[in-house]
């Protein structure tokens, strides 16, 4: 795994090798002829470390740094994002280290509101950095005289990131849950069902993610709670599902709103009252339209539900496609 390290004197040294060494930078022949080799010597460093300084965030410049802290690559943007760069040395090639600097650049650089795109350009033949371009979100916007030119927006990275730690979750989700197939069976239906109704009724990106989210761990407290009282009625699940959920998400990385938001939605999943959210709503809505049918719920049990709790159009759309009038 690798860390980034803002630039510094401590790096200035591996710089100045990566910089002079043909392997590393025969990519950049083409600019830099014969070998793409550029002279850094020592005189240029404090000038050029002051240059980094000054002008962070317009520009940043990192040291990627491996499990035993040796550097093996530099990561930097420029104009804010209008242009930016991955160079491993070649004595760490081949070890998956590009596509992970590549995601540490990206998530560092999207950390600064300043920052709204990242672009980058090379040579159609450089294949590697393509793929992982592309596996990062980035979209390439043209291919002209052997040069690729492409793309990662704010709005799509944050996209791309919110859908691989709702996978993450789910992933978690399972193993919390291993064994328990109906279980397991059962958040995924409910973690589609409140989707579908959550982008119908129109929600945005962030609160689509919290109720999915909730949606995938809404009965988290139900082991628990039949670990410690021996049985899983909704007060206990509402009582101890918070407990085991926070920590899961901070795990995972989700944000503290979204946790407390999470949470809250968990230990509120069995109340039907005074329901504020339309992210609440739709959980019961979801949960309702799996548990229905799991239980068996008789038509009068079904239509009761109807009048009293469902309140979104696709909710009873999808309560009368299950179970037709």
């Amino acid at each position: 795994m690798l860390t980034l390290r803002p630039a510094s004197m401590e790096w200035m040294p591996f710089r100045q090798s990566l910089l002079n060494d043909p392997r590393t930078m025969a990519y950049n022949a083409r600019w830099a002829p014969p070998d793409g080799c550029i002279a850094f010597p020592e005189m240029e460093w404090d000038a050029w470390l002051e240059v980094q300084k000054s002008n962070f965030p317009e520009c940043g410049c990192f040291y990627l740094l491996n499990e035993d802290g040796t550097p093996v690559g530099e990561a930097s943007w420029h104009g804010y994002g209008v242009g930016m760069s991955i160079v491993i040395h070649a004595d760490y090639r081949g070890k998956g280290y590009g596509r992970e600097g590549l995601r540490l650049l990206v998530d560092e650089a999207f950390r600064h509101k300043e920052i709204t795109e990242l672009m980058n350009s090379f040579e159609e033949s450089r294949h590697a950095a393509l793929t992982i371009h592309k596996q990062e979100g980035f979209v390439v916007l043209r291919q002209e005289k052997g040069m690729v030119h492409l793309r990662l927006t704010r709005e799509r990275y944050a996209s791309l990131r919110r859908r691989e730690q709702l996978a993450k979750l789910m992933d978690a989700m399972c193993a919390f849950d291993a064994g328990d197939a109906l279980r397991i069976h059962h958040f995924v239906k409910v973690h589609n069902f409140a989707r579908q109704i959550g982008i119908t009724e129109g929600m945005d990106d962030h609160a689509l993610f919290v109720l999915e989210a909730a949606a995938i761990t809404h009965d988290i407290g139900i082991h628990p709670s039949e670990a410690k009282y021996g049985d899983c009625i909704g007060k206990h699940q509402e009582e101890l599902g918070p407990i085991e959920a926070e920590p899961m998400l901070r795990s995972l990385g989700f944000e503290e709103n979204v946790i407390q938001r999470v949470c809250f939605l968990i230990g509120h999943h069995h109340t039907t009252v005074n329901v504020e959210g339309l992210d609440w709503q739709i959980l019961l809505e979801a949960d309702f339209l799996v548990n229905m049918v799991e239980g068996n719920m008789s038509a009068h049990a079904i239509d009761t539900a109807e009048e009293k709790l469902f309140r979104t159009k696709e909710g009873k759309k999808l309560l009368r496609s299950i179970v037709p009038a």
